[in-house]
């Protein structure tokens, strides 16, 4: 018959032996816990009890005298105990070591514990286990638990061991519990650290979440940037460690669409936007306001640096800007926008901006009504209308840049001590398919004299060579494509650094000018004057570009224009025109005699009045959105009409059946481009042209119009 088991029996047994140890196993010379299994911790031995024998023989001295009556030695000890100080200095000195007592007995019940957790966790037997003799209720304060030199822990056994410590010593709220493994030193670290109340916003708390649940960046903290007066966050910065993902665009835009998306609509309204730092490991998401519908010129200079041209408000309220110092790696511009995008305006906003920095300028207008409001103004060259005299202008230009070469390496200076000088050329396209037909149903002179002039080549010389000699190039153009930078296009291309494009471009056309096939294609055409433009850091940003209206101030012009409009054109007027600077005979005596031409025109020249029909007049001269353009033969599509010559000396409009389009495999030049079209007849015609040939369009390519 089996007696039932005591509790306090069993207890009291286990504190005796955990105290003064088990008499067999120490005569084995083995050290064992209470359980059985192999331990390196020695047994507990109290020493409150020593110090609390004694205080209680002082204060109990006078009932145990006659038990001791005939040993004067005991009976002195106990007179001297019953003094009055000794018995209270005998209970504090008692009582200290009770509490130190509790404090070691506390360390040392944790050290079985941490030591029978690594055990079973990892199956390692610690060499030693240290706690601090303040562990705290249940939480651990500190502890060190050292391992045998070379001790692997695979990541599993670590994470077990780590909720086995949690679960062991819970904080209940107040502390955590942290294990950190330091295989280097041999040791595993335990420390309490209280708790404290997470406070963050459900914006910054599902940005972290969505962080740490994905791989997108590696380590990535979030914390708030900025925030408003009533204390919301307008502004989050995520670190990161850096990758070879982190500094690729297409990878960035993937992820601030991820972000904006889980960070959701601002209490405010406004959007998101972020930038990138990757070099440094951190982008910030920052709030921006609405794009604006219509930036009137401010006026003001904007920036101290009088080689920074300002022509946008971009997103964030940035102002974009043309950097034309010698110094600049976006020493040309490239504007990209159909009729009625505004492309017109920012070309003015660029020159007077230009002109009143003291940087002269001169332009290329093949439908003289684009830059005609500039001709006469304050830094202004001359304006070129006439496509042969324009061809003339590109050599003539083409030679003062070699002129300017040679200035500078005779006089042994740098370039940026040459005065700068603006060379535009608007409606490039149009240009160049004049000088193609030129070249083809001009007179034995003409042919002859463009072929000497070689526009095309000159000018892909330019778009390479020019910003060494202090010559800045401003192209405009309705669609972008490789033709126009000639047969250099690559380097020319990249000296084209800053760019906007207006209106929304097709695939290929972003592709050419940001590097990114969804880049600039969903503009809001509804707006004038909104596109994309290049931001400090190289990146496409959303911007709205400054209004600037027709500086010309003829009475048919400035009579149409508000106050506000005429503010602003006498805001930009310099006070003094800059001096234009020619270091080569031929552009100085070019635009000697295309100024005499002007004047001569001005003075002389007559247009046919309009021709009245019945109530409606009709004008012999064509309203901007009237005149057509001409795009390059590769940028034709199936379904699109365009001027084909009939073999008679007229152009005719047709339909274009099917293109096709031969390009270089690696670099991605057109070769070649055939237009197939039906004439009516089974057998289709086959129209072939080269890689810089132009088609003429019987309409303008305009942004179309919104409802």
């Amino acid at each position: 018959m089996n007696a039932s088991r005591d509790p306090v029996k069993d207890w009291v047994v286990q504190q005796y032996r955990e105290i003064f140890g088990d008499s067999d196993t120490a005569r084995a010379g083995k050290q064992v816990d209470s359980d059985g299994n192999p331990t390196r911790i020695g047994r507990f031995t109290p020493t409150s009890p020593i110090a609390v024998a004694g205080a209680a023989a002082a204060v109990y001295a006078p009932r145990l005298l006659p038990a001791v009556d005939g040993s004067e030695t005991a009976t002195g000890l106990l007179t001297q105990l019953h003094g009055y100080q000794w018995p209270l200095l005998a209970v504090a000195v008692a009582a200290a070591l009770c509490a130190v007592d509790v404090s070691r007995y506390r360390a040392h019940k944790s050290t079985q514990m941490l030591e029978s957790v690594v055990r079973q966790t990892t199956g390692h037997l610690p060499r030693k286990v240290i706690v601090s003799l303040a562990p705290g209720r249940r939480a651990i304060r500190r502890a060190t638990i050292t391992l045998h030199p070379g001790t692997v822990i695979r990541p599993k056994a670590f994470d077990e061991l780590t909720r086995a410590i949690e679960e062991a010593c819970p904080g209940r709220g107040k502390w955590e519990v942290r294990v950190k493994h330091e295989a280097h030193k041999n040791r595993i670290l335990i420390t309490r650290a209280e708790i404290i109340p997470d406070t963050r916003s459900p914006r910054h708390k599902a940005l972290q979440a969505a962080l740490d649940a994905g791989a997108i960046l590696k380590d990535a903290k979030v914390t708030v940037d900025s925030v408003d007066d009533t204390g919301v966050e307008t502004g989050f910065k995520i670190t990161f460690e850096p990758s070879m993902n982190s500094g690729a665009r297409g990878f960035q835009a993937k992820v601030d669409e991820a972000l904006a998306s889980l960070a959701g609509v601002h209490e405010s309204g406004r959007t998101w936007t972020t930038e990138w730092t990757p070099s440094q490991g951190h982008l910030v998401m920052r709030l921006v306001a609405a794009m604006p519908t219509r930036v009137d010129h401010p006026l003001a200079l904007v920036d101290e640096d009088l080689r920074h041209l300002p022509y946008a408000t971009g997103a964030a309220d940035l102002t974009m800007f043309w950097d034309v110092s010698t110094s600049s790696n976006k020493p040309h511009c490239l504007i990209v926008g159909p009729t009625g995008g505004g492309k017109t305006s920012v070309i003015r906003t660029l020159l007077t901006e230009a002109a009143r920095r003291g940087i002269p300028f001169v332009g290329v207008d093949p439908k003289m009504i684009e830059l005609d409001g500039l001709e006469g103004y304050p830094g202004c060259g001359a304006i070129v209308y006439d496509a042969l005299r324009a061809a003339m202008f590109v050599r003539a230009l083409h030679t003062e840049m070699m002129a300017r070469n040679a200035y500078i390496h005779h006089k042994k200076i740098e370039g940026s001590q040459l005065p700068l000088m603006i060379a535009v050329l608007d409606e490039f396209f149009i240009l160049s398919g004049k000088w193609q037909r030129l070249a083809k149903t001009g007179d034995d002179e003409t042919r002859e004299r463009l072929k000497e002039l070689d526009p095309l080549g000159a000018w892909a010389d330019l778009a390479v060579l020019a910003r060494s000699a202090g010559i800045r190039l401003l192209l405009g153009v309705q669609r972008p494509d490789a033709s126009l930078f000639g047969g250099a296009s690559g380097n020319a291309r990249d000296n084209f650094g800053t760019r906007l494009s207006l209106g929304n471009l097709s695939q290929d056309g972003a592709l050419m000018m940001w590097g990114d096939s969804t880049v600039g294609r969903e503009v809001d055409t509804s707006v004038k004057g909104r596109g994309i433009a290049l931001g400090t850091d190289g990146s496409p940003v959303d911007a709205q570009m400054w209004w600037t209206p027709n500086v010309d101030r003829h009475p048919n012009k400035w009579s149409q224009l508000s106050e506000s409009e005429k503010a602003i054109i006498d805001g930009l007027q310099p006070a003094e025109a800059p001096e234009f600077t020619c270091y080569s005979r031929e552009l100085a005596e070019f635009i000697e005699s295309e100024r005499a031409l002007a004047k001569r025109a001005r003075e002389h020249g007559d247009v046919p009045e309009p021709i009245v029909l019945g109530d409606r007049p009709v004008s012999a001269a064509a309203d901007d959105d009237d005149v057509a353009d001409a795009i390059p033969a590769s940028a034709i599509t199936e379904g699109m009409v365009v001027l084909i010559d009939d073999g008679q000396g007229s152009e005719v409009p047709v339909t274009v059946d099917a293109v096709t389009v031969i390009r270089d495999k690696d670099t991605g030049d057109v070769f070649e481009t055939t237009l197939s079209i039906n004439t009516g007849g089974r057998v289709k015609t086959n129209v072939h042209y080269g890689p810089t040939d132009v088609v003429f369009l019987p309409v303008p390519d305009r942004v179309p119009a919104t409802v």
